[in-house]
């Protein structure tokens, strides 16, 4: 149908408009030449004139068709990868214009006649622009791809801050001129909402957008307004439901009706904020939470904005439900639902980013709080802090994003903080983590002295003394003085002069062993009676010593009538390890738990997944379990020290029982975890199951 002269002037006075203000834009940011900045604005016409003349614009399917793999793959890597930053850069503004685009959306419509528009075919929309920057590029010639891509670093910040006025006088000169928006329910869309993926429905990579598009995929009837692949609330509604919505939510918050005990206000009081602080029972801020829905805003449920607010409600209700969430995290979350349902009506990046600040703003909460006891009190200073940073949110937040950010810069803060105060006093346990590191040296150079004789050959029963008693003689003699102590040359000396008195003796040497032998087996007692050895055992021993002894003085060799043992071959490793074993070490009033393994034991070749800073959750003695911050990792045996002043668990972990129970799922590193994304999951479970 052709154009009438009033809609031809319309279009023809909005392009010369919008290509004005575009030029302008670019001007501002002073990095453009004049060149430049004309070969954007002759890209970004073009695209206007294309998606004006276009009848409608098809499914994907349709739109690409010629696009071959033999033409992908005549693409350079350059260009490939500046197309991918063009495409990134597209749907970061798409985000970024928020309503004003909508707004623009809904005139275009009204003006091309056109119900089909989608957002990406908007003539003015940040398609056109990007195909714009794609000609400036091509123009430039041979330039560095870094080069392209450090400019076009440059004119995304000026676009991102300066594209939303660009659109809101466009919008301006549109309505001046008399273009009405369409009503939202006459937008059709392209492609009728998926349903999930049947095979994984509790796993999504986006588990908020899949849940969002379960919901809608559970409404056939639903007129054809879905969102058309941003899952965002706001292309949704028009400006004025999202006003009206706006005013509600602000009127619910004034009520209190969703904060537990919580009043709004640009200075709230400690007592509004935390009500159990100034309370002798522990329990009265304790009220259950309550998710806000669209029945509670008397929007229908089956109304296309009444998914965005139903897939947040059913997110709020899986963290309300969630039993491993102290109640006091859960209140400060509550406090902060009519805040997070207004961004969703203004910001679509919340459905489509897992990097969103307000997801990141719940998820930093609950690392905020993990080791402290499930019914920890408001009082506790990472508690207060937190229902003092909501508050300041609410009060502050009026559309912007930068409030959400500051709010996610106070907890990260926080973190900090606490993590830093943890770390410091760990430090006092680093000294009992060094014990059992030098209890591993100390039974390694045992073990290595032990071997020596042994490889030497001895008969079996002193072999079996050398490895059981005497070896942990050495142990304690070594962590007590030290490998070059006289002490330790005196117990490693008092074996040589035993293996001596089995040597077959004549003449001088008889009259030295009946001489020295009484001082030998005294310094062999000692030791035994140190380590508290068995009266039976030290008898049956000496007896042994004696029967040798009494062979050596005969004339006839000791080798001929009692062959030694074979020497231990060097390529069978003596046992090490063994099963885990559960202790403790104290010093003063310091207790150090310890999992760990009997004797030495090297560490894994392969580096932990974890890392200091991190909040694990690991298994202790039994079905016993502990969280605790993961402070220091020794250099030497890489054993990890984990402290939790809370629940006053500190222990010691040996890396290869730590790697086993990470492995096998015993263990996990709790920091690492998504709140918002494991409320999704549990919601989009709930919602997909049969």
């Amino acid at each position: 149908m052709p154009h009438l002269p009033d809609r031809y002037e319309t279009i023809r006075d909005c392009r010369t408009q919008y290509l004005k203000l575009l030029g302008a834009l670019l001007r501002s940011g002073g990095q453009l030449s004049t060149a430049a900045i004309h070969s954007i604005q002759h890209g970004a016409a073009a695209y206007f004139d294309e998606m004006v003349e276009s009848k409608g614009r098809g499914s994907f399917k349709e739109e690409a068709h010629g696009l071959t793999s033999s033409r992908i793959t005549l693409v350079g890597e350059d260009d490939l990868e500046l197309g991918i930053r063009l495409d990134n850069l597209s749907a970061k503004l798409f985000e970024t214009t928020g309503s004003d685009l909508w707004k623009i959306q809904l005139r275009f419509v009204t003006l091309l006649k056109r119900p089909d528009l989608a957002r990406t075919s908007i003539p003015v929309g940040p398609k056109g622009i990007c195909q714009g920057l794609d000609e400036m590029f091509v123009a430039a010639g041979a330039i560095g791809i870094d080069k392209k891509l450090q400019q076009l670093d440059r004119i995304e910040t000026t676009l991102q801050e300066n594209l939303p006025a660009l659109y809101a006088e466009l919008n301006t000169i549109l309505d001046q001129a008399g273009i009405e928006t369409a009503q939202p329910t006459i937008v059709t869309s392209q492609e009728p909402p998926r349903r999930p993926m049947q095979d994984s429905p509790g796993v999504s990579a986006n588990a908020l957008l899949a849940l969002q598009q379960a919901l809608l995929s559970q409404l056939p009837g639903l007129p054809q307004a879905a969102p058309q692949g941003s899952g965002s609330a706001a292309s949704l509604l028009s400006q004025a439901a999202i006003e009206r919505l706006t005013f509600r939510l602000n009127e619910l918050e004034q009520r209190g009706g969703f904060a537990p005990a919580l009043r709004t206000g640009s200075s709230p009081s400690l007592e509004a904020l935390i009500p159990g602080l100034f309370s002798d029972n522990e329990t009265s801020q304790a009220r259950q939470p309550k998710s806000l829905n669209s029945g509670e805003l008397g929007i229908q449920a089956g109304a296309p904005e009444g998914i965005a607010i139903d897939t947040l409600a059913m997110i709020f209700e899986a963290i309300f439900a969630n039993p491993s969430i102290p109640d006091t995290l859960k209140a400060v979350i509550s406090s902060l639902q009519i805040t997070m349902l207004k961004l969703a009506m203004q910001d679509p990046g919340l459905f489509t980013d897992t990097a969103h600040p307000a997801r990141l703003l719940l998820d930093r909460m609950g690392v905020a709080v993990l080791g402290l006891p499930i019914d920890v009190a408001a009082r506790h200073p990472v508690c207060a802090r937190l229902f003092e940073i909501a508050g300041q949110l609410r009060s502050q937040y009026s559309g912007q994003i930068a409030a959400v950010s500051n709010a996610l810069a106070q907890v990260e803060a926080l973190i900090a903080e606490r993590n830093a105060g943890i770390v410091s006093a760990a430090q006092a346990y680093i000294p009992l983590l060094n014990q059992l590191d030098r209890r591993d040296q100390a039974d390694i150079e045992s073990a290595q002295a032990i071997e020596q004789w042994i490889e030497g050959g001895v008969p079996a029963p002193i072999r079996d003394f050398l490895d059981n008693i005497w070896r942990r003689v050495l142990q304690l003699v070594w962590l007590e003085h030290g490998p070059n102590s006289t002490q330790w040359q005196q117990q490693t000396t008092a074996i040589d002069d035993l293996l001596w008195t089995f040597q077959p003796k004549s003449g001088d040497d008889r009259k030295a062993l009946a001489r020295r032998l009484p001082e030998i087996l005294k310094r062999l007692k000692a030791g035994m009676e140190r380590l508290g050895t068995a009266a039976e055992i030290q008898a049956a021993f000496l007896d042994d010593c004696f029967a040798l002894q009494t062979r050596a003085m005969r004339t006839a060799s000791v080798a001929d009538e009692n062959p030694v043992t074979p020497p231990m071959l060097a390529s069978v490793p003596r046992p090490m390890g063994g099963e885990p074993v559960a202790g403790e070490i104290e010093s003063g009033s310091l207790v150090l738990r310890t999992l760990d393994f009997s004797s030495s034991r090297p560490a894994p070749s392969r580096p932990l997944p974890c890392r200091p800073g991190d909040w694990l959750e690991i298994r202790l003695d039994g079905d016993e379990t502990g969280v605790a911050h993961l402070c220091h990792i020794s250099p030497s045996s890489q054993r990890a020290l984990l402290y939790n002043p809370d629940s006053k668990l500190a222990v010691a972990i040996h890396p290869a029982i730590l790697d086993k129970q990470l492995r096998q799922g015993l263990a996990r590193i709790s920091s690492s975890a998504s709140l918002f994304d494991t409320a999704a999951n549990r919601a989009l479970r709930r919602t997909t199951a049969p």
